[in-house]
């Protein structure tokens, strides 16, 4: 259960990370925020911690929203259905 829960949420990831890392600009800043939550944890900041991997999830967010909605056309000449949330 808990394999198929992991290797479901990996698999919609790893579709939402290709549309939103497309170059090396978006590629630095998605390790520059990785690095900083595992700093921050290996430090046991905790509230630091929570606050740059909660800061990441929002940025992601909204840059994959903007993303989609640049590319609504692009993205489904590629076979991509995009839904309007």
């Amino acid at each position: 259960f808990l394999f198929r829960a992991v290797r479901d949420a990996m698999t919609r990831l790893s579709r939402a990370r290709w549309l939103e890392v497309r170059d090396e600009t978006a590629l630095g800043r998605a390790w520059l925020e990785h690095r900083a939550i595992l700093a921050a944890t290996r430090l046991g900041q905790a509230d630091e911690a929570t606050r740059l991997l909660s800061a990441h999830i929002v940025g992601s967010r909204d840059r994959l929203v903007t993303s989609l909605a640049n590319d609504r056309r692009g993205l489904r000449a590629r076979g991509f259905a995009v839904v309007a949330a």
